[in-house]
This record gives C-alpha cells, structure tokens and sequence, in this order.
C-alpha cells in the first residue's frame, strides 16, 4: 500500500469519526433537553397535585419520554408496578340564586294569607287579618274573629282546639291543629273543620298554594283548588328546615345541622324540583339569625363583634345591607307591613310590641306586659290596625290599636270569650 493510499485512509477516518462525534454531542444534547422538561414536569407534578401534565403533552406520552430517557439515554432499567387509582366523583355546587328582576317579587297582598313575620314568630301564627276583621286562636279555646270598628266578637270554631299558622284567605281560613299536626280549614263565617293534610308543622298561604314544612323534614306546597301536595326537598336526617319565604317562581327556606352547627340557604323551582340553588352562603355560629323573606326584602339579625344583635334589611339581589335596629333585646322575627316593622323588645323586664317606621326611622311603643312567666315565649303578631302580644304558653293576650297610645286605658285583653279594657 502506497503511502497516497494510506493518507485517503486517515482522511477517511477522521471523517467518520468527527461525523460519529456530530451524531453523539446531538443525542447528548436531545438527552439532556428531554431530560429537562421530563424534570420540569415531574417538579410541576410534584409542588401541585392538581397540574394538568396533558395541558402541556397528553400524560401517556410524558411517561414514555421519561422512560426514554431512563432506558435509553440513561441505561436504567426500571421495574414497573401498576396501581388502580379509584377517583371519587365531585359535585359542582351551583351558583347562588342571588340576583333577579324585582318583578319577581311583584305580590298581590291581598292574595297573601298571613305575613311572614306573623307566622314564623313566637306567636305562632296565631294573628291574622283579611278584609275588615282580625282572626285569632286562644291556646285551648279556638278560633275567634274580631271586628275592629265595634269590637265585636265571634268565635268561629270553639273547644279545646290549638290552632297556630292562621291564612286567610276567600271565604276560608287554613290552620295548622299542632295537636294533630294537620292542616285543617273552615269557612270564614264558622263551622266545622276540614283536614286537608297530615304531618304539618307549618303553613303559607299565597294565592292558589298553600307552602309548608313537613313534620317529616319535607318541604312542598298543596294546591288550593285539588288539594295535591307537591314535594320539593326533603332534608337529611339531623337537619332542622325552617321556611324563610317565597318569590312568584320560587320557595326559600333554611336547614340547620344540628351536629355542624351551620345553616345552609336553599331554594328551589316551584315549577321544576330538580331547579335547586343556593340563596346565601353557608353561615355558622349563629352570625345570621331569624331570616325572613317579605316581598322582596330579606330582614334578619347579624352578630356584632360584642356578640350583640342588630335587625338588618337586605334587598333581594342587592350586598347593601341596611342597619335597621342595634342592639336587640330580642331576635325574634319581626312582622314587616308596608314601610312598619313591629318587634318585641325587653326593657326592665318589661316585654314590649313596638313600632318601627323605615322611612322615618320613628320608633314607639305599642303594648306591653310586665311580669310575665317567660318572657322568651312571648311573640308580636299584627292585625289590621292592631298590634298584639300573645304569650299562649301563659294565657298571655294583649294588644292596642295603632292609633291610640299605649297606656293601660287603651289596652285590650282577652278575658272570658272576648277582649275587655
């Protein structure tokens, strides 16, 4: 061999082998660049469980370029184990029902049975008012009716009857008899009783629908005219359902668990049951007491830093909250009419029905009872021109018209089958 052919030999060589060292430094850097992301998504994995790999690359095929890069790159070999992850399905909870036109509110008052105060207060429900007259039920007497212009009396369905949850509306008045916890109705003028449902502990009357609370943690409505009932939501065991009020399309309540301590604020389609959402937030130790729902306003008591209460306004849809009363004595549902608002309240033992005027802010004193046996069981109830304190635990029955003041000359009670001076 020539030394020509010698030298086309090295040159050759030397060739193959700077091309081989192209080939390598392009793998080693391929290498490391896999190398890099396959650590970034690992370290992306890692510091958030959550981080979606297959945003960035299907998670399939970052495995097999971690697996590359091990085996072939690295020459490990790895032993693969295969797990089954059981993923627990999630529920989404739907967005609060917390904004609509008010004309969703838009109430005919005078198809409206009770006020919502009324019913949900510690009276029971035991006041109401259509028309010219007052109706009212005595603990173990009845139900009466009372004629404000002469002051007459008459008792509609006398005996030892408990009648609490008072609509009226037409020419019949629907009740709940909380000895049976039925719903029963009557003509307005008197007579005998008709049950229309069993297992009731509570009653609204709005136009063609009577709503309720089930005493089997259920809430629906009964209509007036076939008298069918209509479940919407039966609440777990251990949740305690308290009806807030109503919309044209919707009903509003609240349920307390009794173990979590926090109430949840539901509603749902009258029209489609499956329509259910959310109204507030989820509220614990008791920052929100006493909700009601009356023509478009909510009006609840919110604790202070002192732990004290104050009685607020809230407009449905709107976050202004407005600080009607501070400082209650009590947090019982007040009775919302028109722009008034009447609440008890308690001054030197002294339990008191008061007026509050919302667009005046004026507050007075309407009827009062000293020395009662529990004043905590003591409720407001209003009646067309009259404000009433019924204590029924005690016998207690008082009330003044809005018209006169509030001294003892012009404080009717309940005595003997009729209210006296």
């Amino acid at each position: 061999m020539t030394e020509m052919e010698r030298e086309e030999r090295r040159k050759k060589r030397k060739k193959e082998k700077k091309k081989k060292q192209a080939g390598k430094n392009f793998l080693i850097f391929i290498s490391l660049l896999i190398i890099a992301v396959a650590a970034y998504l690992i370290t992306m994995k890692v510091i958030d469980p959550e981080f979606k790999i297959a945003s960035l690359i299907p998670e399939e095929k970052a495995q097999q370029v971690i697996a590359f890069v091990r085996e072939d790159v690295l020459k490990q070999t790895t032993t693969t184990t295969t797990t089954t992850t059981t993923t627990k399905p999630t529920t989404t909870r739907p967005a609060n029902y917390d904004y609509t036109t008010f004309d969703e509110f838009a109430f005919d008052t005078s198809k409206q049975g009770n006020q919502v105060g009324n019913l949900l207060n510690k009276s029971n429900g035991t006041v109401t008012y259509s028309s010219s007259y007052i109706y009212y039920s005595i603990a173990g007497k009845g139900l009466y009716r009372f004629e404000p212009n002469n002051e007459t009396n008459k008792g509609l369905v006398v005996g030892n009857y408990n009648f609490t949850c008072l609509n009226v509306l037409g020419d019949y008045i629907y009740m709940v008899d909380t000895d049976s916890h039925t719903l029963k109705k009557a003509q307005i003028v008197g007579g005998d009783t008709v049950k229309v449902a069993d297992n009731i502990d509570f009653a609204y009357l709005y136009n063609d629908k009577i709503y309720y609370i089930g005493t089997d943690n259920t809430v629906g409505y009964i209509s007036t005219g076939s008298m069918e009932s209509t479940v919407l939501y039966k609440a777990e065991a251990g949740k305690k359902v308290s009806f807030v009020g109503i919309s044209l399309s919707r009903i509003f309540f609240t349920t307390y668990d009794e173990v979590s301590k926090y109430y949840e604020y539901i509603t749902v389609n009258i029209n489609d049951k499956s329509d259910r959402r959310y109204f507030m937030n989820d509220s614990r130790n008791d920052e929100i007491v006493n909700i009601q729902l009356e023509c478009g306003y909510f009006y609840f008591y919110r604790k202070q830093i002192d732990n004290s209460y104050n009685l607020c306004r809230q407009k449905f849809g709107s976050e202004q909250i407005v600080t009607l009363i501070e400082n209650c004595s009590f947090t019982d549902y007040p009775v919302v009419y028109a722009n008034r608002l009447y609440y008890t309240a308690l001054k030197d033992s002294i339990v008191q029905a008061r007026e509050y005027n919302m667009n005046s802010k004026a507050d007075k004193l309407m009827v009062y009872a000293s020395n009662a046996d529990d004043v905590n069981s003591i409720g407001v109830g209003y009646g067309y021109q009259y404000v009433f304190l019924f204590g029924s635990s005690q016998g207690l029955y008082k009330g003044s018209c809005i018209y006169t003041s509030s001294s003892r000359d012009n404080t009717i009670t309940f005595k003997n089958g009729n209210w006296q001076y």
